[in-house]
């Protein structure tokens, strides 16, 4: 199957640039100065990319419908693949969908509407649904009617939504299973009142369930709810009734035939894992369990054990308290919020009058749900943080799931098998042997020293960008920031929620800009930096923001040692200001290796430290491979035998430079580069690997 959806998927066009008519058919977005949508140019898909000029041209786009088409000209470039470990490869991601280009647009121009198919008619439905929710009912109400009603999550702050992620109900703001039974069975139930037939009911439900999936969005938890219940009623009228079970095999099935690529989306693998946990437990253990509380808590375990394996491969955490916030928030968005929404977005098309009382009512639960929520979420260690298990990891945890639930329905509760979960969760956490990873933060640089068997896990720089002063129209809803969308996701996924140590080389943005975001999602215990270093604004204003975290100041001379590995600072000598030449110069042994972390050191700085004792197998090259640093005396004094160059892909300063390379090249030295390979990284004892091969 997966061969032949491959053979189709192919392109007959090449990178380069590009110009034409396109239409748009998918995913339309406006975030920011940011449009983004996939079109179609001569029957082939495209992801489009374009950044908005002004605040006019961003109302203007916002009127472009589903179906219409555009005039383009930009270039044609291949999507990135992942470049740090367990990131997310877009690359794959878009070609799952069909598209293999990014149309990177430089102008753009709107062209008369066309006449769309039946599908893109409901997608436009849709989008006036969503206009029509933002604009007539208030902000505190419409976040939670456009992900209820429309399945548009956009509205929410980020904040509040990071908070409901924290305790485990940020499922309840996404259309699922439980909101699809509860609209069908209301539906079901007012048709049967006002009159009509049984037959005709099912008949409408039927033709009503695809109209209602693409009304929401068409993702694949709405689908699947959809679906079985298509199957559910069509059993009924036509065949023998089937088992919830065979109805969800049937419903995979008939995923896998029309869409098999979708087993990789996070949603479907979520909605099919909670929903076989519920239909596998609901004859043996919900069964025998009489107490209505002690009911709803075996189904929210249940969920929470199928959907943790799905998330610690994903996202590399789960929260385990979902287990218990579940049972009080279940029922206030069915029994309140849910309905509230369907009301509001009744009255909305009638007199205002009529709208008060329940809007009112409805932001008075929101206001105490989303207090209640903040404060909880304040609470620590709600979340595990557990690494990306292993193949063979992520086997036996549905093993012992899967044993635990059989367990549990024959026996009493498996508390044995539940410790052995726990520690499976855990084992990524562990590392065992020791490694040396420099992630590719673009134009900048980090590097993550992990000791062996637990010793520490050490940050050298956490990179960074210049930030951008823009307009208000102009601001994305949630930015990308390398230390909250680069570095937390990678340091999670390696199961590190904890630094002992973030070691700032100097206070240029490239090197500790990230600092900021890495804080509010990473625990560190101590920040180690060069004296002078703090004076710079940027590192001034980091640190002020962080007054319980440890920081120390060090100058050459610093040293430890944990185990069998030992550091020591070389440079600077004396105070300075935070810049190049002030950079931390850091000598390691690890696993038997000396390593020499340099930094921006420049010329001038390495001249200063050619009379220690420099050598080391690993270097660091400094300043991202600029020609002013690595001076051929100084790469004689070290002598490496490799070198390693942290620096963006087609960066602006044109790093690494040719006069540097060949200083290496001439030296016989081995070179590594992040542009190149992504993220490099050292295993203690099996060496280096890369993560673009």
């Amino acid at each position: 199957m997966f061969l032949f959806v491959n053979k189709l998927n192919t392109s007959s066009y090449t990178t380069g640039d590009f110009t034409g008519s396109c239409q748009i058919v998918n995913d339309l977005k406006i975030d920011g100065d940011s449009f983004q949508a996939t079109v179609r140019c001569s029957k082939e898909k495209f992801q489009l990319s374009y950044r908005i000029a002004t605040e006019k041209e961003q109302n203007d786009l916002k009127q472009l419908q589903y179906g219409q088409f555009i005039s383009v000209s930009g270039s044609l470039e291949s999507p990135q693949v992942n470049r740090n470990q367990n990131q997310f490869n877009y690359k794959e991601y878009l070609q799952r969908q069909g598209i293999n280009y990014i149309l990177k647009t430089s102008t753009l121009q709107i062209t008369p509407k066309a006449t769309p198919s039946l599908l893109m008619r409901i997608q436009n439905l849709r989008l006036k649904l969503i206009n029509h929710l933002t604009e007539n009912i208030s902000s505190k109400i419409s976040p939670y009617c456009l992900a209820l009603i429309a399945g548009d999550k956009n509205g929410f702050s980020l904040d509040i939504y990071e908070a409901y992620q924290q305790m485990g109900v940020v499922h309840l703001l996404a259309i699922s299973g439980l909101h699809v039974n509860l609209l069908i069975a209301a539906i079901y139930f007012l048709l049967l009142r006002i009159g009509a037939t049984r037959e005709r009911t099912v008949l409408f439900l039927l033709a009503f369930l695809p109209l209602y999936v693409v009304l929401t969005g068409a993702n694949a938890p709405v689908i699947r709810a959809a679906t079985m219940t298509g199957l559910l009623l069509l059993s009924e009228k036509f065949v023998t009734k089937w088992s919830s079970f065979s109805i969800i095999c049937i419903s995979f099935i008939l995923f896998f035939i029309i869409q098999p690529y979708v087993i990789y989306e996070v949603g479907f693998q979520l909605s099919y894992a909670v929903s076989f946990g519920i239909i596998l437990s609901s004859r043996g253990i919900l069964a025998k369990l009489q107490h209505p509380l002690s009911k709803s808590l075996a189904i929210s375990f249940v969920s929470t054990m199928m959907s943790s394996i799905v998330m610690m491969y994903h996202f590399y955490s789960f929260s385990w308290v979902g287990i218990f916030f579940n049972l009080l928030y279940v029922p206030i968005f069915t029994i309140f919020i849910l309905p509230g929404c369907f009301l509001v977005l009744l009255l909305s098309f009638t007199s205002s009058a009529l709208l008060i009382i329940p809007e009112k009512l409805l932001t008075f639960f929101i206001q105490i749900i989303e207090s209640t929520t903040n404060l909880f979420a304040k609470i620590p260690h709600q979340t595990i943080v557990t690494g990306r298990p292993t193949t063979t990891v992520l086997i036996l945890l549905v093993i012992v799931v899967l044993l635990l639930f059989y367990q549990w329905q024959k026996k009493s509760f498996p508390v044995f098998l539940l410790i052995c979960f726990a520690c499976l969760c855990y084992i990524s956490t562990f590392n065992f042997n020791g490694k040396v990873s420099f992630i590719d933060v673009g134009q900048g640089d980090s590097i993550l020293i992990q000791l062996p068997r637990n010793q520490g896990n050490y940050l050298i720089d956490t990179g960074g960008q210049l930030p951008f002063v823009k307009e208000e129209w102009a601001i994305k809803k949630k930015p990308f920031t390398i230390g909250g969308s680069t570095l937390t996701p990678v340091l999670e996924s390696k199961g590190i929620s904890k630094l002992d140590k973030v070691i700032i080389t100097h206070s240029d943005a490239d090197h500790m800009e990230g600092l900021d975001d890495l804080q509010k999602n990473i625990a560190i215990k101590e920040i180690i930096f060069a004296k002078g270093a703090e004076n710079k604004d940027i590192m001034k204003k980091a640190l002020d923001s962080m007054p319980n975290i440890k920081q120390t100041i060090i100058l050459a001379g610093a040293k430890w040692q944990v185990g069998d590995s030992t550091f020591e600072c070389l440079y600077p000598n004396q105070e300075g200001e935070g810049g190049n030449n002030d950079s931390i110069v850091l000598k390691a042994k690890l696993d038997n290796k000396i390593w020499l972390f340099t930094g921006d050191l420049e010329a001038s700085g390495e001249q200063a430290i050619l009379n220690k004792e420099i050598k080391a197998d690993i270097l660091k090259v400094g300043h991202h491979g600029s020609k002013t640093s690595t001076s051929k005396a100084f790469i004689q004094k070290v002598k490496p035998a490799l070198a390693i160059i942290s620096c963006g892909v087609e960066n602006r300063f044109g790093h690494p430079h040719e006069e540097t390379l060949k200083t290496l090249e001439e030296e016989n030295v081995s070179i590594l580069r992040t542009d190149l390979a992504g993220e490099i990284s050292y295993t203690f004892g099996k060496g280096f690997q890369t993560t673009i091969k």
